[in-house]
């Protein structure tokens, strides 16, 4: 589901329920869910696990899907310059698809370490398993400056930066915990961690400029959840959590450290802080689970 907020009424609509079609899906233990998305000129740009999703706004009209067979725990999408740049996090991949000639036109080995099509299979259908994982680099975000790919990596806890034609050029190293998302918001870039930081990067030469940790607003040592989604909105900050919630994958949430076995500071609700300008102080919280959403990927502006 997706869902619109209204900041001035402080209220909340549901505007998309969708449901992955079998032809795009696994038939058995399959999941359903958006994940991270995009905004430009008045068009929604959304995954699913296996698919791009493109409606126009406000109507919130679907008017093109996309799924290829490489599509596998897809994480996010962003359009620039007639193309879409997809995390295929699945196959521990970034994609340039071309809107025009409808195919990929680069690839970025986000495990640049071993060749993509040595671990995987060009012509496998891959909407159709589960998973991949253990993934070996798991990428989340991607955005684009000056003619860069960048693109946050969960293992390696950096944003690995690419040339448009796919050839790694740098990193940048946030160690700080497990990096999600990662935009530009006025002379800096944002990025997440899944650990509750926000660290702001230079934008003339990826920098480290200042690390907010959010867990002083922790109560009796809890975990805020999954730190995930990040907006700016005038002076407001606006901060996702997710519900910590067990998984088979136990590397996932191993960053929780001494929290993991405490069920009492695992209960934290998925929700969407604002936060001043500092993040000094909480100025609103939108609890999301009175509206059955379980897990927050974007806070889009729009």
């Amino acid at each position: 589901m997706i869902f619109e907020y209204d900041p001035k009424k402080n209220l909340i609509e549901e505007k998309i329920s969708y449901k992955t079609p079998l032809e795009n899906r696994p038939i058995d233990n399959y999941s359903i869910s958006f994940k991270s998305g995009s905004i430009h000129n008045n068009k929604l740009y959304v995954t699913t696990l296996t698919e791009i999703l493109i409606f126009d706004l406000p109507e919130y009209k679907l008017v093109d899907i996309i799924s290829l067979n490489i599509f596998n725990d897809l994480h996010h999408v962003i359009y620039h310059q007639e193309n879409l740049f997809i995390v295929i996090t699945g196959l521990d991949l970034v994609v340039k698809f071309s809107l025009n000639e409808k195919k990929i036109k680069t690839f970025y080995n986000c495990y640049p370490e071993i060749n993509t099509w040595e671990r995987f299979d060009k012509n496998k259908d891959y909407r159709k398993i589960n998973t991949t994982k253990p993934h070996l680099s798991h990428p989340n975000h991607v955005s684009i400056f000056q003619d860069k790919v960048l693109v946050t990596r969960y293992k390696q806890q950096d944003a690995l930066i690419f040339s448009m034609d796919g050839k790694v050029l740098d990193k940048i190293k946030l160690n700080k915990g497990i990096p999600h998302d990662g935009a530009i918001f006025n002379e800096s870039f944002i990025y997440t961690t899944v650990n509750g930081n926000i660290i702001e990067v230079n934008k003339s030469d990826f920098s480290i400029k200042k690390i907010t940790d959010l867990n002083f607003h922790s109560k009796d040592g809890r975990s805020l959840g999954w730190c995930r989604g990040y907006q700016k909105l005038d002076s407001l900050n606006y901060v996702g959590y997710s519900r910590i919630r067990p998984t088979k994958f136990v590397e996932n949430i191993k960053w929780l450290g001494s929290k993991l076995t405490d069920k009492v500071k695992l209960k934290m609700p998925t929700r969407i802080e604002c936060y001043n300008e500092n993040y000094s102080k909480i100025e609103n919280t939108i609890d999301l689970e009175n509206y059955k959403m379980n897990w927050v990927f974007s806070i889009l502006k729009y």
